[in-house]
């Protein structure tokens, strides 16, 4: 039985950080200004308090008494983007930076709001001019590196990395996503290295733990990579990712039983994860337990009907309980969909 290669992925940073608006501990008044700094500096104490409405009202009335108040848009946006009206804060963002082509602050903020609305491409070209107008916070090359990793481009990825952990040493996130980078280039000792760093500035950091053992199994230390995957359980009781790559070090190190339990507890924790369905047919297949192999396969197809390998072990099941038509059906199935493991199972079917 051939072991399906599972493809895990790095839980993607989803912290929203805008850019603070500056000077809200005085008020600069200048006679011809006086109602739009007033009306500035209300709105500034309005968002720190949270009283969002207050504060647009505010910001609004600034920009009425002073239209290239540049500030002014870019506290207005910062409030929308908080209220998650994010299209709004671009647009005030824009506005902002219309006012002033140099606005740094403006820029990040813009990009951090296009990344909550999948606009990645504009965000990182956004990210760039913000580091070009002198924008030199962990945080935009940390967001830049994330986008990098995205589009596959790890060497790039790991240059932005390089820079926030420069700018702030014990960014714990950073290392962490640097470490998946290196992951991906098969970088695994270097990899290990950074998540290990990850843990020592962020002890409670699950992500780095999972990631560790994933990149340790990737090395063929399975009980290395299971001792992980306990901490980051331990640390994280939920998390289906954990469970599902600590039965896959279980299944390569032979222990069927033990994941079958790891698989069985990351469909209960995810009940659509269909890689997880399939991970858990095949352990039951191993435990000859043929009927619930192909009654958790069915699972996995269900919920995704492209699935070649769940196909193939299916087929592989079907086999078991001399079900020969089943089985070459779904074979076929599988080397339709690209599956080219299944090939040499075809034959028995001429």
């Amino acid at each position: 039985m051939r072991k399906l290669t599972l493809i895990f992925f790095t839980l993607f940073l989803t912290s929203s950080i805008y850019a603070q608006v500056k000077d809200t501990d005085s008020t600069l008044i200048v006679a011809e200004n006086q109602e739009a700094e007033l009306a500035y500096n209300k709105g500034i104490e309005n968002f720190k308090s949270k009283n969002y409405q207050e504060a647009i009202t505010n910001f609004t009335e600034a920009i009425g008494f002073k239209a290239d108040f540049a500030k002014a848009y870019f506290g207005r946006g910062n409030v929308k983007a908080d209220l998650k009206d994010f299209t709004g804060a671009i647009a005030d963002f824009e506005q902002a930076i219309q006012k002033d082509s140099n606005y740094a602050e403006a820029y990040y903020s813009k990009a951090r709001a296009k990344n909550q609305i999948n606009k990645n491409a504009e965000a990182m070209d956004d990210y760039t001019a913000a580091i070009n107008h002198g924008y030199s916070e962990a945080n935009v090359f940390y967001f830049r590196g994330v986008l990098k990793f995205q589009i596959e481009d790890y060497k790039g990825a790991i240059e932005d990395f390089n820079q926030a952990i420069t700018k702030k040493y014990d960014y714990a996130y950073a290392y962490n996503d640097r470490g998946s980078a290196k992951r991906k280039l098969q970088q695994y000792d270097e990899a290990i290295a950074d998540y290990t760093l990850a843990i020592k500035f962020d002890s409670q950091m699950a992500l780095a733990y999972n990631n560790r053992g994933s990149a340790k199994r990737k090395k063929g230390d399975n009980k290395g990579a299971i001792e992980d995957y306990n901490q980051a359980i331990k640390i994280k009781s939920d998390y289906y990712i954990a469970y599902n790559n600590r039965g896959t070090a279980k299944y390569d190190l032979e222990d069927y039983k033990g994941a079958s339990e790891d698989f069985g507890q990351t469909v209960k924790l995810k009940i659509d994860y269909a890689y997880a369905y399939n991970n858990l047919g095949t352990a039951k297949f191993k435990l000859k337990d043929y009927e619930g192999s192909i009654k958790d396969l069915n699972k996995a197809i269900q919920l995704d009907p492209k699935y070649g390998f769940a196909y193939m072990n299916r087929g592989n099941s079907k086999e078991m309980i001399r079900d020969a038509e089943g089985a070459c059906a779904d074979w076929k199935k599988a080397a339709e969909l690209g599956v080219k493991q299944v090939e040499s199972f075809i034959y028995q079917c001429q």
